[in-house]
């Protein structure tokens, strides 16, 4: 039973019509005095839902299987709240989450203390967006015998093709989260809320230049191969490791129709090590990453997304094993893009799993991913399908290959057109 069933099933009101769901939209009227959070494994909807309420006190309930994202949830939630805000202590831990007694235990203790559900100005509220199904259900029952208003059961509801994320109440009620206010969603955010830290990519003085990254567009979009030949050259070039050891036989520019911001690589033995591996990384793919970067931060969106290019994560000391070429936060969605220049379905496909499968561990519904390779559309469209077939949800990951970024440059001298970028971003 999913969760609009649910509040169905607790006896609220039905609200069949998408127009009558409209006409109910509202926004919070009293602020719970302690909200009860089921944490799920992910735990960004609890977050999102916490910030949206703004409770005066929190109770956790937790599992052995979702201990750590309550604790980073915790964590995370002082931070965008205030560090004086309380929560229930200790928290509630549900020894068995598929046992409905030991779930019924834990929320009549929590229900029979501190402030009464029928309280107006220090209500208990809950939110079952998290948690497992038999948690979910018996904490709303629980909720509901000890006379909890269906306009205090809440759940959110991470929207779709079309609709927002919203926050919805069971007697029928809705808020967009675009409505709420406080601190905005964003990237650190969403990948600390899973233990995991970034480093962006260092900007160096006499790295590459947004015209650089333009530059090798156009002449990639004139001869596609010229894309596996530059790769080639990062291969070369890494190898050498030193400027002072590729000094003899640099790359030239020029020689491969190109005109850079610098003549040659390296331009002399003296190059910094940390601008020559810039470099020789931007020429094997990197100014994809960038150019993409770049189109997304020049759409007419609003919110405006905060884009990040270059993902590196870690957790402490060690390297997670995640890495994301382009990422945005825009409002509450997390995008998350993987960029290839290689034209094999093989290779393509395996970016393509990876970043759907990254994006719905970090974010949930609540992202979005794409590949953006230099596919033929033949294939782009193959891959289109299998990952259609495959994932069959409503973020399911989009493909954009070399048509749609001839579609989206000004390379040959026609006005860009990057509606199914822009419409992908307003997913």
């Amino acid at each position: 039973m999913d969760k609009g069933h649910l509040a169905a099933a607790s006896g609220t009101t039905a609200r069949g019509s998408v127009r009558v769901e409209e006409e109910a939209m509202t926004t919070i009227s009293d602020r719970p005095g302690r909200l009860i959070l089921l944490v799920g494994s992910n735990p960004l909807p609890n977050y999102l839902s916490a910030l949206a309420l703004q409770p005066a006190e929190i109770a956790l309930v937790y599992t052995r299987e979702t201990e750590v994202a309550k604790d980073r949830l915790k964590s995370e939630l002082r931070r965008a709240l205030s560090d004086t805000n309380p929560f229930v202590e200790p928290d509630p831990f549900v020894e068995d989450a598929t046992c409905a007694t030991t779930v019924r235990r834990v929320m009549d203790r929590l229900l029979g203390q501190g402030a009464r559900v029928d309280d107006r100005d220090g209500a208990l509220w809950l939110n079952y967006t998290g948690g497992t199904k038999v948690m979910a259900a018996h904490a709303r029952m629980a909720f509901a015998e000890s006379g909890g208003e269906p306009a205090r059961s809440t759940y959110l509801d991470e929207g779709g093709k079309d609709a927002a994320p919203r926050l919805r109440y069971d007697d029928g009620r809705s808020t967009s989260l675009a409505d709420v206010g406080g601190p905005a969603l964003d990237l650190r955010t969403v990948l600390a809320l899973h233990g995991i830290q970034h480093k962006p990519r260092t900007a160096l003085d006499g790295a590459p230049k947004e015209n650089d990254a333009r530059a090798i567009l156009c002449a990639v979009l004139r001869d596609p191969d010229l894309a596996t030949r530059l790769y080639e050259e990062r291969r070369r070039l890494a190898d050498l490791k030193k400027p002072s050891a590729a000094a003899s036989t640099p790359f030239c520019p020029g020689e491969h129709g190109l005109e850079l911001s610098i003549q040659a690589l390296p331009e002399s033995g003296q190059m910094g090590r940390k601008v020559f591996e810039g470099w020789y990384k931007f020429l094997g793919g990197e100014w994809l990453e960038e150019w993409i970067g770049a189109q997304i931060r020049g759409l007419s969106l609003a919110p405006p997304p905060a884009v990040v290019v270059g993902v590196n994560a870690f957790r402490g000391d060690v390297r997670a094993n995640l890495e994301v070429d382009v990422a945005a936060i825009r409002g509450h969605r997390s995008y998350f893009i993987s960029c290839t220049t290689d034209t094999t379905k093989a290779l393509c496909k395996s970016k393509l799993f990876e970043v759907a499968v990254r994006s719905r561990q970090l974010g949930g519904d609540l992202a979005r991913a794409a590949l953006i390779c230099l596919a033929d559309e033949g294939t782009a469209g193959a891959l289109q399908q299998d990952i259609d077939d495959l994932w069959g949800a409503t973020n399911t990951t989009q493909v954009f290959g070399l048509s749609d970024l001839r579609a989206w440059s000004d390379c040959d001298g026609r006005q860009p057109n990057p509606h199914a970028l822009q419409a992908w971003m307003e997913s």
